[in-house]
């Protein structure tokens, strides 16, 4: 019987597997500038169309005569050179370069991938998708050498997003994945709490449970500020200092653990609201006292 220790490794494994091969993609098709999911779709022989299909999907890879054609919805992804539309193109490209994903497909054992992306689906299949989209647009390589030099924040999670023409959400959940500071990565729907990203740092240092309830958001803090639908300043986001306590049930006040946050938050419009929390010092400095 597989233990949870050895399921953690098939799910790590499996998600390096997928980060690697969507790098080795956008190396051999887009070495150098931002990586174009459309041109890659034609290198192999996948059509494509964009249209308004309402709330049916955000993308669709359909399997026809043979050939693979890709639909994306402009009814949620807005415009063709949108973030999202990219991030969908990608994810699409995702359940064709993914062995499984194709051949299941193509072999009629799997019905047209009608795709909720950018985290936003529980299913499995998505996910690994979604994962293979965020390292296609973001390769590891170029992306980590990039964030190194970024500010810890929203400040560089925008510069990043920017730069590689990515949206705020996949860009964080990037920089939470490749570690490159200490940080946390909280998404907030109209429903309430929907899901977080941990770097391995915060994790390490046993920050794990956040908050989930809305009511346990302070009003007057960044994040409460931002569900309540205040406008944020000019910069796009709210900040204001925290306590680990204050996000972390499990970290009592006063604690030697209960070190100083820096909390942002950033309204995404309909899409709600994203959290970024990071240790104001830098480092669980704490750690090195234990």
């Amino acid at each position: 019987m597989a233990t949870r220790a050895s399921k953690q490794r098939v799910l790590a494994a499996r998600i390096c597997e997928i980060a690697d091969l969507a790098e080795a993609v956008a190396d051999a098709h887009c070495p150098t500038g931002s990586v174009d999911p459309v041109a890659i779709a034609r290198k192999n022989r996948i059509t494509s169309s964009f249209g308004h299909y309402g709330k049916a999907f955000d993308g669709m890879l359909e399997h026809k005569a043979g050939r693979f054609h890709i639909f994306c919805n402009l009814d949620q992804v807005r415009q063709p050179d949108s973030p999202r539309a990219r991030f969908t193109f990608a994810h699409e490209l995702g359940h064709f370069y993914l062995d499984e994903h194709r051949n299941a497909l193509a072999a009629g054992r799997a019905p047209a991938h009608r795709s909720q992306c950018e985290y936003e689906s529980p299913n499995l299949v998505e996910q690994e998708a979604d994962h293979f989209a965020s390292n296609l647009l973001m390769p590891p390589s170029r992306f980590t050498a990039r964030a190194e030099r970024a500010s810890v924040g929203f400040e560089g999670v925008l510069a990043l997003a920017n730069h590689f023409k990515t949206s705020v959400t996949s860009t964080a959940i990037r920089y939470a994945a490749a570690d490159v500071a200490p940080c946390a990565v909280v998404k907030w729907t109209r429903k309430g709490y929907s899901w977080k990203w941990l770097s391995s740092a915060t994790f390490r240092a046993r920050f794990r449970k956040t908050i989930e309830a809305p009511e346990d958001v302070p009003d007057d803090s960044p994040t409460g500020k931002a569900l309540a639908g205040q406008d944020p300043p000019e910069a796009g986001y709210f900040q204001a200092g925290t306590t680990a306590s204050a996000w972390f049930p499990r970290v009592g006040r006063g604690w030697l653990r209960d070190v100083i946050f820096i909390e942002q938050a950033m309204p995404l419009g309909r899409y709600g609201v994203l959290t970024f929390l990071y240790p104001e010092a830098g480092a669980y400095e704490f750690v090195n006292h234990q």
